[in-house]
């Protein structure tokens, strides 16, 4: 009987192959999980807020958050198949540049896009709800401005992703 004891160099093609399949098939699990939930809130401090409300409710890993309606379009038409497009899109209405409303009307004129539901969210929902809604919004919301009211959109956001209703009055 004859062991034989390879060198380095003899098991470094195989030692890097490996890598690269482990690396690949990390890369290929961390697109199939990809976030339920994309928000568009260009204030740094809203954001963190919803951060901390979506830690809370340990949904943070479903959450991917972006400044600017350019920035979700980059993201979504990068995206190599439609079936990793989110769950739900959440768009604040007040925003510099392409505000939500030009980011929703952009969002459904666009046949594979228009598919994912919109929730609006602003202060002063009330006077734009109606205006919305004939352009596609599912939901819109009042913004909080106490962090139980961040804490309960944060809530109501997860249960539409989780297909439970929820009610727009807060």
């Amino acid at each position: 009987m004859c062991i034989r004891i390879f060198s380095y160099r003899e098991l470094w093609p195989l030692f890097s192959l490996l890598l690269t399949v482990f690396d690949v098939h990390y890369r290929f699990n961390k697109l199939l999980m990809s976030p339920r939930i994309l928000l568009v809130e260009d204030d740094a401090d809203d954001r963190y807020v919803m951060h901390l409300a979506f830690t809370e409710l340990n949904y943070i890993e479903q959450v991917k958050v972006f400044n600017t309606g350019e920035e979700i379009f980059r993201y979504l038409q990068n995206l190599p198949h439609s079936s990793l497009y989110p769950a739900l899109l959440v768009l604040d209405y007040n925003m510099p540049g392409m505000n939500g409303g030009e980011v929703l009307m952009r969002l459904k004129m666009d046949e594979e896009l228009s598919k994912i539901p919109v929730v609006m969210y602003s202060s002063g929902m009330r006077q734009l709800e109606s205006k919305l809604k004939a352009l596609g919004a599912t939901y819109c919301f009042e913004k909080g401005h106490e962090i139980g009211e961040v804490y309960s959109l944060a809530q109501k956001l997860k249960n539409i992703v989780d297909g439970v209703e929820v009610t727009e009055k807060n």
